[in-house]
Parts: C-alpha cells; sequence; structure tokens
C-alpha cells in the first residue's frame, strides 16, 4: 500500500512539474540592408505600442545591431521578446485587430522580404528554471525500489 501511495504521489508531482509552462524567448536573427533600418525601427515601435496598449509593457520587442566595427558578414541584427510562459506568448499575439493588420502590413513589406530571407527564428526555454529539480524527486523513486 505504501508503494502505491508513493507512485500515485510521483505520478502527480511530476505531472505538475512538468506540465507547467516555463519562461522562453523568441529570437530572431536577421539581416536587413541599412536603407530599410528606419522603417524596421518605425513598425517595432507601432507594433511594441500595441502590445503597450493591451496591458504587457513597454519595449516588448526589442532589437539589436552589432557595432559597425563588428566582422559579420551575416545576422547582424537580433530581436528578441521575453515570455513567462507559452500562454502568456499566446496572449500577446493575439492583442488586436490593429495588432493583426500590422503584422499583415509588415509581412507584405518589402522590410519583411529582407527580415525574412535568411533569418533564423528560435524559440529557446530556459534550463535552469524547472519548477522541481529532478534530483529533487529522486528520494520517491529510491524508496518504491
Amino acid at each position: 500500500m505504501k508503494q502505491y501511495i508513493l507512485l500515485i504521489t510521483t505520478v502527480l508531482i511530476s505531472t505538475f512539474a512538468f506540465s507547467q509552462n516555463q519562461e522562453r524567448l523568441s529570437v530572431h536573427y536577421f539581416d536587413i540592408p541599412e536603407s530599410l533600418e528606419a522603417e524596421l525601427m518605425e513598425f517595432n515601435k507601432k507594433l511594441n505600442q500595441e502590445i503597450e496598449n493591451a496591458g504587457f509593457g513597454k519595449n516588448f520587442y526589442k532589437i539589436y545591431k552589432v557595432k559597425a566595427d563588428n566582422k559579420a558578414k551575416m545576422y547582424n541584427y537580433f530581436q528578441i521578446s521575453s515570455y513567462t510562459s507559452d500562454k502568456h506568448y499566446e496572449m500577446t499575439h493575439d492583442v488586436s485587430d490593429q495588432y493583426n493588420k500590422l503584422l499583415d502590413e509588415f509581412w507584405s513589406s518589402d522590410v519583411a522580404k529582407e527580415f525574412d530571407k535568411n533569418r533564423i527564428y528560435r524559440k529557446v526555454y530556459r534550463i535552469d528554471n524547472w519548477p522541481i529539480d529532478k534530483d529533487a524527486l529522486s528520494w520517491i523513486t529510491f524508496s518504491i525500489a
């Protein structure tokens, strides 16, 4: 009976711990001609305003660029946004009709063609942020064995 209770407890704790969404980032590495940089930044400003109006804070999407003296041939720009969970990501991408209109306009623009040409996009998850350390569950496995 004790082993049965421990097994159920292990399953419940594991289910809860690993079903939780965890902190993540969306990152885009890309290049655009400098002649389109101002247009990209203006779009980013408008998109950030929509996100702010929806209550998600200022400067949600951040864009970085390598310094002029950097010798990199590709991926001189980097866009990043931070989310507390996958649910948070979904919420910030379903903000308003104006937000959707801005995205549609962007993806049909010359900037988007350049942005998407060699873009690398990744959803990355924080690896030291698990709700329960797997080693913390080892005593349960040991007790059952």
